[in-house]
Formats: C-alpha cells, sequence, structure tokens
C-alpha cells in the first residue's frame, strides 16, 4: 500500500486530471461559499465572537440549528479545500470502477458524510459554548485549558496514527473502498473520524482563541491544507503543540493575574 501525500507525484497524476476541472472548482466555490457565509455573519453581527454568543444565546432547538449552520459553513469553508485532492481521487478510481453517473453521485455522496461528521461536531462545541456563558470568572481560564489541552494532544499517538492516515488519500481508499452511494457515504464519514483524530487539537485551539474569528480561522485552515497535502507534514505537529501549550500556560498566568488585580488594588 502507498502511504503518500496528495502532492506526492504519483497521487498527484491520478487526481489532478483534466476530467477532474469543473468538479475541483464545484468544491472550491463550495468552500468560498462557506467562508462568504461566515463574513457576512461577522460584518452582520458586528463581530464574529458577537455572532457565536447571539447564536448560542438564542437557546432551545433554534439556538442550536443557528449555531450548527455557522459551524457547518465555518467547516466547509476550512476543511473541503484540505479534502478537495481524496474526493477528486474518489472520482478518478470511481469513474473506473462504475458508470459516470454513478461516480458523480458517490462523489456527492462522499463529501456528504464528511461534512455531516464535522457538522456534529459542532453539538459539544455548542455546549461548551453555553457553559462557558454561564460559568462567570471561570469563563476567562477557561479558554486556556483548552489550549493547553490540545497543545497536549498533538503529542500523542492518537494524533500520529490519525494523521498517517488522514494524509494519504490513496492509501485510504484502497483500504476502505466500497462500492454505492451508501459505501460512499461510509468512506466520507471514516475519513471525518480520521481528519477529525488528526486536527481536534488544533480545533480546540480554534475554539479557545477565538471560535469563527476569521483571522484564527484561515491560520487554522492554512494548517490542516499543510498537514493534509504536503509531503513529511508530520513535523508541524509538535512545533505546534509547544506554541498552544506555551501560549495556554501564558493566558492562564494573565487569567491569574486578572483575577488577583480587584484584591490588591483593595488593599
Amino acid at each position: 500500500m502507498e502511504h503518500a501525500s496528495a502532492f506526492a507525484p504519483s497521487v498527484l497524476e491520478r487526481w489532478s486530471r483534466r476530467e477532474n476541472l469543473l468538479p475541483g472548482l464545484a468544491l472550491v466555490a463550495l468552500a468560498g461559499a462557506g467562508w462568504a457565509y461566515i463574513a457576512y455573519q461577522a460584518a452582520s453581527m458586528g463581530s464574529m465572537r458577537s455572532a457565536v454568543g447571539g447564536m448560542a444565546m438564542m437557546g432551545g432547538i433554534g439556538g442550536a440549528v443557528a449555531f450548527l449552520s455557522g459551524w457547518t459553513a465555518m467547516m466547509v469553508a476550512m476543511m473541503v479545500p484540505a479534502t478537495l485532492p481524496l474526493i477528486l481521487l474518489y472520482r478518478t478510481i470511481a469513474r473506473n470502477r462504475l458508470s459516470p453517473q454513478r461516480a458523480r453521485v458517490g462523489m456527492v455522496s462522499l463529501l456528504a458524510g464528511y461534512v455531516a461528521l464535522w457538522a456534529a461536531t459542532g453539538l459539544p462545541v455548542y455546549a461548551y459554548t453555553l457553559f462557558a456563558e454561564r460559568v462567570g470568572s471561570l469563563a476567562n481560564v477557561l479558554p486556556a485549558l483548552l489550549l493547553v489541552v490540545g497543545g497536549a494532544y498533538q503529542f500523542t499517538s492518537l494524533k500520529r496514527i490519525c494523521h498517517v492516515r488522514c494524509s494519504s488519500p490513496l492509501f485510504f481508499l484502497l483500504q476502505n473502498w466500497s462500492s454505492g452511494e451508501a459505501g460512499a457515504l461510509r468512506l466520507g464519514m471514516i475519513h471525518g473520524v480520521e481528519c477529525l483524530g488528526c486536527c481536534v487539537g488544533l480545533m480546540a485551539g480554534l475554539v479557545a482563541l477565538g471560535m469563527m474569528n476569521l483571522a484564527w480561522m484561515l491560520t487554522a485552515a492554512v494548517i490542516i491544507f499543510a498537514e493534509k497535502t504536503i509531503p513529511n507534514s508530520h513535523r508541524i505537529a509538535r512545533p505546534l503543540g509547544v506554541v498552544m501549550v506555551v501560549g495556554g500556560v501564558v493566558l492562564v498566568g494573565m487569567s491569574l493575574l486578572g483575577a488577583m488585580a480587584p484584591g490588591m488594588e483593595s488593599m
């Protein structure tokens, strides 16, 4: 089996064929629509922080639906570009094994399964947001702790294993191939799970630093794209983990000093 990144010559030749140009442009346009949606939310509500807070504080089913809609758009914007090689490679293989129509439907099913998995990850994030709104002064420490946990995850064996599988599209398809629309949906969800295992530490850091903050989102999206597509991208994980842990410790210290300051002033 070939453990090769998306831009390894043997893999690049398979998914970057001319017949994949239009599907590739459609996927880029879909990601662009995700970025446009979240930028619109930022412009219409003043900031992405107020947009997220407003969605969460709506409460009930309406608040959850609004939050998950924004989260799903965020995942489409960030994750689809990095997964584009896998989807187009699937299309290339499917066209050799299935009819053109079934290959197109399978590609859409794979994308749907992948996006659905990432959309579901918004549920614990929504719960975290509600919790952070209700814990008072502890909310200042939560992001720092989340950043430390996310950074520590970068050093785990689970991160390493999931990265190997998530960044090797040809190997993944050969190992998990299943024909039909249901098989493609399953492929998308399995790949989503493996990408989640690879990116969960970084996502935790994103939630900590400013969920749906455009600058942090773009930074995370570039890192995810590099990890999933560039050869030897495993070297990114540990330096990034160090930066996250150190940043989290600094934020914890700042939070504790900020909590102590009012008491010191009254002395």
